[in-house]
């Protein structure tokens, strides 16, 4: 799946969750990739939440609650499942991909077109 947008900082890490899930699929999958998985989530979001912070953008409440789903969606599935089997890795992945269908195409791309826009990119 490729999805871009004008922002650079944006797409290098929407690959990285793509790389992640290509890891989740994986047969040979362990902790350390879910431990990465949360990590990388936490640390995108903080990115994005910094930059609608300091840029003022309007609809900051609405993709922070978004974001807070995802956070709150992912820990729910992972203390679900004491094993990272099958079930959780099929899960796992359909969830990520379809939050990124959705939240790249929505709510990511008004942001992006904020920023673009924003005299103080």
């Amino acid at each position: 799946m490729t999805l871009s947008s004008e922002l650079i900082w944006q797409d290098q890490q929407h690959q990285v969750l793509f790389e992640l899930i290509d890891e989740i699929k994986a047969d040979h999958v362990d902790s350390t990739t879910f431990i990465r998985l949360n990590d990388y989530a936490e640390h995108h979001f903080c990115i994005e939440e910094a930059y609608m912070q300091a840029l003022e953008y309007p609809e900051y409440e609405a993709h922070l609650q978004s974001h807070n789903k995802f956070r709150k969606e992912l820990q729910h599935m992972l203390a679900e499942h004491s094993e990272y089997d099958a079930q959780l890795r099929d899960m796992l992945s359909d969830f990520l991909c379809e939050w990124l269908r959705r939240h790249i195409f929505g709510v990511d791309k008004k942001l992006e077109a904020f920023i673009m826009h924003s005299e103080r990119k």
